[in-house]
């Protein structure tokens, strides 16, 4: 074998391996970019974000707060407040919170080196994790304050990266005789300077024509209570950070008839590119959502056509394209989000927040200021209907009559003090962090008082479950990806 067809095997094998870095552990594959919607033009400078916010909203479409308690796990070289800051544990699920700001990456696109200031500010919000380490957040991060029943408060929330460094990837080619030579040595570099995250879905962020960011944080030059915050050299294909807020989104799901739904839009803009989407079972269904102008209302009824996962992220992939995200960075959102978007039981509401809403509650500085900044964020409003809350109330009100049981029949055993432990639903296990708030909506719906005195002791249950994580966490010395 000649060295140039060495060459060519070595660049099939590199690309083979970047496609399985994604490490997708589902049955949907994951999806290939296009390139019917190519990277920029030369000379510009350009910026693209995409992110989601995540509600949860009872039948009558009010949101509910809940605690960030269990998402989809972060590799361990991602920076949370309480490392930043030189500690080695961060109370998240102590936090409740209104909308959850999940996974925003933040992409540059240019063609020669530049160095650029980036600051993003959570007025309304707290940011919790982020990649690279940044110089300063604010507020500072409290240890006591972490750890206290509450946790931090949230609000006036910020991300103080200052100057980064933005590199081509066509710039890590070396200047060797060999044109194939060079091409395979420089993507080789640019996909291995990166921190490891094969197998985890941080990856699929990474798979976009990007240039890389490179931070350096001299040991001064980080502010941290402790002295002890990170230096050295990052390197990433994006910044990356996600956050919890209290604010109202600008739309609203009502539930209270079975198989119908009403969408409300309370913004300043018309609600687009909107869908409705359910896993009941192993049955999936979908329906896209008219435009509903702001003050307006649209009422929905639920598909009973069922259709595979496929066809459904593909629909979405094509509306973020839409929205204005190139093929690669739409694809890469896709991959990121299919499990937590399209393997979660429930229904769901998917819709494209104006960036207007995004720029205000998220101000995201960049200086200097590029020839173009999108932002595409995707407001998810978990629904819980009014036939689901009546399920779930049967399976609460089964949980309390088998504790009676078990009490009645220690008692007819001459147990002189018998006792029943609460035992959490898997139901509602798998709920994970929409579990609180759907046992709060429960208590409150519910005429049973049987139901609602064991819907609050399975919170109280739920809360000692995670205490006891927590405290195994700190035991382990181990920083838990919330």
């Amino acid at each position: 074998m000649n060295i140039r067809n060495l060459y060519r095997v070595l660049l099939s094998a590199l690309a083979a391996t970047a496609s399985v870095g994604l490490g997708l552990t589902t049955t949907l594959a994951p999806l290939q970019a296009q390139e019917t919607n190519p990277a920029p033009p030369s000379g510009k400078f350009i910026v693209h974000e995409w992110g989601t916010f995540t509600t949860f909203s009872g039948s009558n479409g009010v949101h509910l707060d809940f605690r960030p308690l269990k998402d989809q796990e972060l590799p361990g070289f991602v920076f949370d407040r309480a490392n930043q800051s030189g500690y080695l544990w961060f109370g998240k699920g102590r936090l409740k919170t209104r909308v959850r700001m999940e996974t925003p990456v933040t992409y540059f696109y240019t063609d020669v080196e530049r160095r650029i200031h980036v600051d993003v500010e959570f007025p309304r919000g707290l940011l919790t994790e982020f990649y690279p380490p940044v110089r300063s957040q604010y507020p500072p991060f409290d240890d006591k304050t972490a750890t206290s029943e509450d946790g931090e408060p949230i609000g006036n929330g910020k991300l103080h990266w200052g100057e980064i460094t933005l590199i081509p990837t066509a710039q890590l080619r070396p200047p060797v005789s060999d044109i194939l030579t060079s091409q395979i040595l420089g993507d080789h570099l640019a996909t291995t300077i990166f921190p490891e995250a094969h197998g985890n879905h941080y990856d699929a962020a990474r798979h976009t024509d990007s240039a890389i960011v490179h931070m350096r944080l001299e040991s001064e030059a980080t502010k941290t209570p402790t002295g002890q915050g990170p230096t050295g050299d990052f390197f990433e294909k994006f910044l990356f950070y996600r956050g919890v807020g209290k604010f109202e989104i600008p739309v609203s799901v009502t539930s209270e008839v079975p198989g119908v739904l009403n969408v409300t839009n309370h913004g300043r803009e018309v609600l687009r590119r909107a869908i409705v989407y359910q896993l009941n079972g192993e049955t999936i269904t979908y329906e896209i959502v008219p435009n509903v102008a702001p003050g307006k209302s649209v009422t929905v009824r639920q598909s009973n056509r069922p259709v595979e996962m496929n066809t459904v992220a593909e629909i979405l992939r094509q509306e973020l394209v839409a929205a204005g995200l190139y093929e690669k960075e739409a694809t890469a959102m896709i991959n990121t989000w299919t499990s937590s978007w399209f393997m979660e039981q429930g229904t769901r509401l998917f819709y494209m927040v104006p960036q207007e809403t995004t720029d205000r509650e998220l101000p995201l500085h960049i200086s200097p200021q590029p020839d173009e900044q999108l932002r595409v964020m995707v407001g998810r409003v978990e629904i819980m209907s009014a036939s689901e809350e009546q399920r779930l109330i049967g399976i609460v009100k089964q949980a309390a009559e088998q504790r009676l049981t078990n009490l009645n029949q220690q008692l007819a055993q001459g147990v002189e003090h018998p006792v029943a432990p609460i035992i959490v639903p898997e139901e509602f296990r798998q709920l994970g962090r929409l579990a609180e708030p759907a046992l709060h909506r429960l208590r409150d719906v519910s005429l049973d008082a049987n139901v609602r005195n064991e819907a609050e002791a399975i919170l109280a249950q739920l809360a000692v479950d995670r205490a006891l994580e927590e405290v195994q966490s700190r035991d382990a010395g181990q920083v838990p990806n919330n």
